[in-house]
């Protein structure tokens, strides 16, 4: 398997109220730790925006449209430089456990409750194409039609608002 590891980090971050790729955890920004936790890829990339040092991908068909851009991009670019699957993380997943990649395997499979959390063949380029060319943005119901299977990978963090990650920092 050849995993090309992909952060979402497109969003408005409108709950958070600021840019949360940068909101800081342990000195860090949120998007370091995104792109830590995939450190067992071959290769790195970043959805929707830029960031030094990464490959970046611009959400696909464009900007605005979800997450689903995000990673209808990244299953694309995959899919275009020979790797076999990407590994998704949405920009605010902090404190994942050590083996999670190994966890959800080859894939299509997701952290259950954090389908962006998850690992899908560059296959499902093609299918999640049509899906956001067809108006679709919800994350759960193109997943739904992926047949990916749930992985229970212990409690998440679930940084929507700055509480959220003070809570965490505790």
């Amino acid at each position: 398997m050849r995993l090309l590891g992909v952060v979402l980090a497109g969003g408005q971050s409108r709950r958070f109220g600021r840019d949360k790729a940068l909101a800081l955890l342990d000195g860090r920004p949120l998007i370091d730790h995104a792109l830590a936790a995939l450190a067992g890829c071959d290769a790195l990339a970043v959805a929707g925006r830029d960031w030094p040092g990464v490959t970046a991908l611009p959400d696909r068909p464009e900007p605005g449209l979800g997450p689903l851009a995000g990673l209808n991009a990244a299953l694309h670019y995959g899919a275009t430089q020979g790797f076999s699957h990407v590994a998704s993380l949405p920009v605010d997943c902090a404190a994942l456990p050590t083996d999670w990649l190994a966890r959800l395997g080859d894939g299509p499979a997701h952290a259950a409750g954090q389908p962006l959390i998850a690992v899908w063949p560059v296959t499902l380029a093609a299918g999640l194409e049509a899906f956001v060319a067809g108006g679709g943005r919800r994350v759960r119901d193109w997943v739904a039609g992926t047949g990916a299977r749930a992985v229970d990978l212990g409690p998440l963090a679930n940084l929507n608002h700055p509480g959220d990650l003070d809570r965490l920092q505790r």
